[in-house]
């Protein structure tokens, strides 16, 4: 298993931060240029779109960064967690389920002549999956990208759901639920034309903070997880 870079990683991060929030300050500049206030209201609706682009945006590339962090450390799969074990039989169980495969094994018992008996060739896969589970498990750890799935809208129960998946905190966002919610239901009402006239500048500001302060939450919750190895067994 090799060393994962945490300077590197947290490098990655930042500067993936840092971008979105240099675009969404430039795009907020354009305000000055604005007189009408009625229409900055209305461009701000424009920054709020923006501003849910980058947080969904941030949540998936941050995630990844963290998935692939895991893969190039080549970790061996019976040295992972439980979750980062279950994220990389993708292939495994897919070859597990798919009710067609007569398993080698399978074949030289009955030969040409399968029975017809649904229940047996399931029965033969799960014999397969446990005569293969030692070879399986001596594998190194390759996490698909599919697995941090933000559903096009990153609701907190879809973010706790990829925490979950990758064997992280569930409730590590628990206390920004309420900015998570704010942020989805406004963009939710600008495209669903509840929001038609937009928003002052206070309510603008309160919604960038809370993006921003997601985002920096995220970064301390992939660091402290890649810091004290939690994608490891805690035997390891």
């Amino acid at each position: 298993m090799r060393e994962i870079d945490l300077i590197d990683i947290r490098s990655q991060l930042e500067e993936e931060m840092t971008w979105r929030s240099n675009e969404i300050r430039l795009l907020r500049n354009q305000l000055a240029y604005i007189e009408d206030d009625e229409d900055k209201k209305r461009y701000r609706k424009a920054l709020v779109v923006m501003l849910y682009s980058h947080y969904e945006g941030f949540c998936r590339t941050a995630f990844l960064i963290y998935v692939d962090a895991i893969n190039k450390a080549k970790v061996l799969r019976k040295a992972a967690n439980d979750y980062i074990v279950a994220c990389s039989f993708a292939e495994e169980f897919q070859a597990y389920e798919d009710a067609s495969r007569k398993p080698e094994i399978y074949r030289k018992i009955f030969g040409n002549k399968l029975p017809d008996d649904t229940k047996l060739h399931s029965y033969a896969r799960q014999v397969d999956f446990i005569s293969n589970m030692h070879s399986f498990l001596d594998k190194p750890v390759t996490i698909p990208d599919t697995v941090v799935d933000t559903e096009s809208n990153l609701w907190p129960v879809v973010l706790k759901k990829i925490l979950f998946r990758l064997g992280l905190p569930y409730d590590a966002f628990k206390e920004y639920e309420g900015q998570i919610t704010m942020l989805l239901n406004r963009r939710n009402g600008i495209a669903h034309g509840r929001d038609k006239e937009g928003f002052d500048e206070n309510t603008y500001s309160e919604i960038e903070k809370a993006t921003f302060e997601v985002m920096k939450a995220v970064i301390e919750v992939i660091m402290s997880a890649l810091k004290e190895k939690r994608y490891l067994k805690e035997s390891c």
